[in-house]
């Protein structure tokens, strides 16, 4: 059965709040993130780095270090139950299966002592032990290699062995060993010349597409974004200040943030001295300031912008925005 099983939500995100403690002093890293995921759609979590994109994604495979962690509150509904409530050992039986991450980097994600066959089918048998024999296991493993293009002479090799873009193949072998319905993928091309990025990047949306997983896409990257997302979330100081299609975001983005971001990228069309980068530093998390947090940027700050909460207001069709200015920067 495919693992959706027939949910038009396969994630849902509500009010979700992570606070760290760096020598005693809170770390404001997530603040009051609401999404949802679509059963085979793809999201972009787009922003700055310490945005808090990567906590979004480690707090969904409840992987954040114990010991830093002050708190964490929402709801992270997936396939209609609470993954924050349920104990570790059904959130372990989750990952890795239906819920699956491929890091930044390969070299710290996988284990130097073992052959990468072996770490796939480790993976394979653990969450399938009555179905699969060890040496089934390691058979499907040379399989998925081969899927994402490693040859299977090379299964029983070791990670110091692969080039850095053929290392980022075996995590994403790993990912999706246990065909997970949820897939997030942070930065999966950070360290790739931009051939292997292409390539890996086409292998990830080639496997959403194939096996309808959902995937959650965390990048940098704009062109990244409008080649294969569905639909983005722009991410800035531990809050979405803008979500919606793919397409309305592009064509008409209302955040100043967000238009910040597309003025900066060059245009090839277009005979410029200097691009237009966005004015000023994210904010400290230990210290937010008041309002928006972007405000101490914004070309269009007012009064209203520096106090009270600002909240999401619709601008569009399934189009969200955090500015009080919303209506008028959307053109």
């Amino acid at each position: 059965m495919d693992k959706t099983e027939n949910i038009t939500e396969i994630l849902s995100i509500r009010d979700l709040v992570v606070r760290y403690t760096s020598d005693g002093v809170p770390v404001h890293a997530v603040n009051g993130v609401s999404f949802d995921l679509a059963a085979g759609k793809t999201l972009g979590l787009v922003g700055e780095t310490g945005a808090g994109k990567t906590t979004i994604a480690k707090t969904i495979m409840r992987i954040l270090p114990d010991h830093a962690v002050k708190a964490v509150e929402g709801q992270i509904i997936f396939k209609g139950e609470d993954i924050l409530s349920i104990p570790e050992k059904s959130m372990r039986a989750l990952r890795g299966d239906q819920i699956a991450m491929i890091f930044q980097d390969p070299m710290t994600a996988l284990n130097p002592v073992k052959t990468v066959a072996s770490q796939i089918a480790e993976s394979i048998w653990l969450h399938h032990p009555e179905g699969i024999s060890k040496k089934q296991a390691h058979e499907k493993a040379v399989e998925i290699l081969e899927t994402v293009g490693i040859s299977a002479d090379r299964a029983d090799e070791y990670p110091h062995q692969f080039s850095g873009g053929m290392k980022q193949r075996v995590v994403i072998a790993l990912a999706i060993a246990c065909k997970p319905a949820l897939l997030i993928a942070d930065e999966p091309t950070t360290a790739l010349d931009v051939t292997i990025q292409a390539q890996v990047l086409d292998l990830i949306a080639q496997i959403s597409n194939e096996s309808n997983t959902s995937l959650i896409l965390i990048t940098h990257d704009l062109g990244v974004v409008a080649e294969i997302c569905d639909s983005v979330a722009v991410v800035y100081a531990g809050q979405i200040v803008e979500t919606g299609d793919k397409e309305d975001i592009f064509d008409r983005p209302a955040h100043p943030y967000t238009r910040g971001l597309f003025a900066s990228l060059p245009v090839l069309s277009k005979d410029v001295d200097r691009l237009s980068p966005i004015d000023g530093m994210p904010p400290d998390p230990t210290d937010l300031p008041d309002g928006c947090s972007f405000n101490p940027r914004c070309k269009h700050v007012t009064e209203e912008c520096r106090s009270g909460e600002i909240s999401m207001t619709q601008v569009g069709a399934g189009h969200f925005c955090r500015c009080c200015q919303a209506d008028r920067l959307r053109v």
